[in-house]
């Protein structure tokens, strides 16, 4: 069966064009499929690949003599013609929405059925993902496509110019868990699904259709050309805009990647090639993503560099650092569930140039970040530094964040910032610093002892430093720079703070207080010399301020405050509040001359001596109990001193003058 879709108007298609059933039994079909097995396809991606094509003959050719595509370090190896667009598949696993993602680590409750999925190498031309179910398969393409398509739209609008520039996709078998469940294999979008995805929105099509109807049924398909060819058989003036724009989408071409050749044998993979084409296009500088979603879809090639690498420990913490574990599984594997250990170690990975670890990192991001003229002999070096990494560790440890109960995304994206100014800016370079397994105790007598040695700051300050800065910055305890007070402000980084706080005991012990309190749920407290948490009047806790740390801790003159003992405390709290009474006493004497001011108009007599008799008699009974206070004070001080008969001569003296 075969039928053909003509224009509705000059500007609905550039030609009419020829729609036939998906998986026709026809033999240039049949030539296709074994085109691709012979060119070293497995059967089931080539017959899967060989039905998407809407002249299967046309692309025939390419197969033994495919286009070349540039690429860092490699060529790709094309085949490219026009597909129906029903029967692609945007990346489920969309980059563009890796800030989106929300790990176990946040403990959010309903979270949206999102994930980061690793694609791997599966042969030639041929991707492989291991998903839970192929009901999980469809929530999460369902989730990718409406999100996508919220996040970017295309201009010009798809709908009135349909699909203009080609998506490039990849042959992807998704194997599940689930033992019943056969393998699928599909044309995923790597490059283009916000295109694909407002495709299918003006087709009409689910993501449910997309993966199990339309692909495994030439009725589906029939029935879906069917309908598009009864808006194109519309006389022109009875067209419907929506209509129309189903019509401009039926079909679009499509880039189909099956196979590379890199330069070097094995130094580029399928799965290598697939990333760097889409990082030329959005990666770099002239990058549509957001910078969120960049560095957590990188973040995640370093992390999975790094565990290839066996730099990441056993597989379970891999999956700690990785967000993929909640506290409560970590403690159960044995592994501290602390947040402020799992910060330090994700900093130090993503800022160390210990070797292996380095090139681990380095190395997804180099691929990025190369500049290819299209020759190897013309690549020119990249240099891949700890300012280049960093942000990358913030990415991954603000997984802990994302959805968690009282982070909204302001506040997330307030601690990516605020963390990385935190931070010492010469991590890479910074003595021998590294995550240990010491206790914030062993920390802080480690760190006074540099600070006693007169070496503030290496390597167990240091490390106490990191690790207090992911907590203050997660409890927004420490913030930037502050511009409008003129002279009283302070244009001090939060860094150049916290590093203040390395050169005195009393800093030493907040930050040890710091990750004590976190790591027992409770938000990081102010403390006395003897190191005991502060109470307010009413009992509550005295947290810890940004205020505080950079007026009262680290002053920017340099000039902390003198330490306070408990009794110098209550001896400054009560010259402070005597200081208050006499104002007001001064403030009372003040009012009532005033009020005594007050005259009628025209009058000489004070209105306060004509009426207000009930308001004055009230005054004068407050006034009497605190004459009764004061003198209650003065007979008791005086007693204290053993000074009775001195209190006696002043009273009497007093009461005569």
């Amino acid at each position: 069966m075969s039928s053909n879709i003509t224009s509705p108007s000059p500007d609905a298609l550039s030609k009419p064009i020829r729609l036939v059933p998906p998986i026709p039994d026809s033999a240039d079909h049949r030539a296709l499929r074994a085109a691709l097995k012979k060119h070293g396809m497995s059967d089931r991606a080539a017959g899967a690949i060989s039905t998407i094509w809407t002249n299967p003959k046309a692309v025939l050719p390419q197969v033994s003599n495919p286009q070349r595509r540039r690429i860092p370090g490699a060529y790709q190896l094309v085949i490219s013609g026009e597909v129906y667009t029903a029967r692609l598949v945007p990346d489920p696993y969309n980059p563009r929405n890796a800030d989106l993602v929300q790990f176990a680590l946040a403990e959010t409750k309903d979270a949206p059925p999102a994930a980061l999925a690793a694609a791997t190498e599966h042969g030639v031309g041929e991707m492989a993902v291991h998903v839970a179910s192929p009901e999980e398969l469809t929530r999460q393409l369902r989730w990718a496509i409406q999100t996508t398509r919220n996040r970017n739209t295309p201009n010009p609008s798809i709908a009135e110019q349909g699909i203009m520039d080609p998506p490039i996709g990849v042959a992807t078998t998704f194997f599940f868990e689930e033992d019943e469940a056969m393998p699928m294999t599909y044309p995923v979008v790597r490059e283009g699904s916000s295109r694909v995805s407002h495709g299918h929105w003006h087709l009409n099509v689910s993501a449910n259709e997309v993966l199990h109807q339309l692909p495994r049924s030439a009725s589906s398909m029939e029935s879906h050309i069917t309908r598009l060819n009864s808006y194109a058989d519309k006389p022109v003036d009875e067209i419907e805009p929506t209509e129309q724009a189903a019509v401009r989408c039926a079909v679009t071409e499509f880039e189909l990647i099956i196979g590379v050749e890199p330069d070097v044998p094995g130094a580029v993979d399928l799965s290598q090639a697939i990333k760097a084409r889409v990082a030329q296009d959005h990666l770099n500088p002239k990058t549509r993503w957001t910078t969120e979603s960049k560095n957590t879809s990188l973040a995640e090639e370093c992390l999975l560099s790094a565990r290839k690498a066996d730099v990441l420990g056993s597989d379970n913490e891999a999956m700690w650092l990785g967000g993929y574990l909640t506290r409560d599984d970590a403690s159960r594997l044995k592994i501290p569930p602390y947040g402020d250990d799992r910060a330090a170690w994700i900093i130090h990975m993503f800022t160390t140039n210990e070797k292996t670890t380095h090139d681990a990192i380095r190395a997804p991001i180099a691929l990025v970040l190369t500049s290819d003229e299209d020759a190897p002999s013309r690549r020119r070096a990249v240099r891949v530094e700890g300012n280049t990494k960093l942000p990358l560790g913030i990415e991954v440890i603000a997984r802990e964040l994302h959805g968690a109960p009282l982070f909204p995304e302001a506040k997330v994206t307030q601690f990516r910032k605020l963390l990385k100014e935190a931070l010492p800016r010469n991590l890479s370079t910074r003595g021998l610093w590294k995550r240990t397994k010491r206790t914030p105790e062993a920390l802080f007598e480690a760190a006074f002892k540099e600070l006693s040695d007169g070496f503030p700051g290496g390597p167990a300050g240091t490390e106490l430093w990191v690790r207090a800065a992911y907590v203050l910055c997660k409890h927004g305890m420490i913030g930037g720079p502050r511009h409008d007070q003129g002279p009283e402000g302070d244009r001090r980084p939060a860094g150049e703070v916290l590093e203040a706080l390395l050169k005195t005991e009393a800093g030493l012990r907040h930050l040890r207080q710091v990750l004590e309190d976190d790591r027992v749920g409770l938000r990081p407290r102010r403390v006395n010399d003897q190191g005991q948490p502060l109470k307010t009047a009413a009992g509550a806790d005295v947290v810890i301020s940004n205020n505080f740390l950079r007026d009262k801790l680290a002053p920017k003159d340099g000039v902390a405050e003198d330490s306070i003992l408990p009794e110098d405390g209550a001896r400054k709290r009560f010259s402070a509040a005597m200081e208050t009474v006499q104002k007001s006493v001064r403030q009372l004497d003040d009012s009532m001359r005033n009020l005594a001011g007050i005259y009628m108009p025209g009058d000489a007599i004070p209105l306060v001596e004509q009426t207000g008799k009930p308001d004055i008699l009230l005054l004068r009974e407050d006034l009497k109990k605190l004459e009764d206070t004061a003198d209650g004070w003065l007979i008791a001080v005086m007693e204290a001193q053993n000074g009775n008969s001195d209190y006696e001569d002043d009273l009497s003296e007093e009461e005569t003058n």
